[in-house]
């Protein structure tokens, strides 16, 4: 009986090692898997989720860094405009859009153009926002993207400068 016992001891242990190997290497599997998606997920994040909602410096071709370089961190000229009011493109017409913003300017030298323009540019900003519905700028993504075809608009009919950023003070949609 006791050689039984000892070969059932022996034919357990082989068995007992194998699944704590098997265990070891899941584990690893596991974690090497979790360290390439977080990789993944970083390269995601600082090439394509932050830039697009702003909260990363976007890389732009020479001319960008060459601006970067000459205006370092500081802001352009400011132009605050009063608060727009507008109704959204939805069917009956029941939302509407609040938006206050001010605008960047590329050069001193724009204000003067920018002023004798403005009518033609709060003309171009109603367009725009009135041709928008709820959805499409309701996210971050979509302000960015409101920001992007109001300057857009705006740099099309202007030619001393362009327009560097507009920066919403004021957003209320309802």
């Amino acid at each position: 009986m006791a050689a039984e016992e000892k070969k059932e001891t022996v034919a357990e242990e082989p068995k007992g090692g194998k699944s704590f190997v098997k265990i070891i290497i899941i584990v690893l599997v596991i974690l090497i898997l979790l360290a390439v998606l977080g990789v993944g997920g970083l390269i995601a994040w600082k090439k394509y989720i932050a830039p697009a909602i702003g909260m990363a410096p976007h890389e732009g071709g020479a001319v960008a860094k060459k601006e970067k370089e000459e205006s370092g961190t500081t802001l352009g000229p400011m132009l605050p405009l009063e608060p727009f009011i507008v109704n959204l493109a939805e069917p009956g017409g029941k939302r509407f859009i609040k938006v206050t913003m001010e605008i960047e300017l590329g050069s001193k030298e724009l204000d003067v153009e920018f002023k004798n323009k403005l009518p033609q540019f709060k003309d171009h900003i109603i367009t725009v926002l009135s041709s928008k519905t709820m959805d499409e700028v309701i996210t971050a993504e979509g302000k960015f993207k409101l920001k992007e075809d109001i300057m857009a608009r705006i740099n099309q009919n202007l030619k001393t400068g362009v327009v560097k950023n507009i920066f919403f003070t004021e957003f209320v949609v309802q």
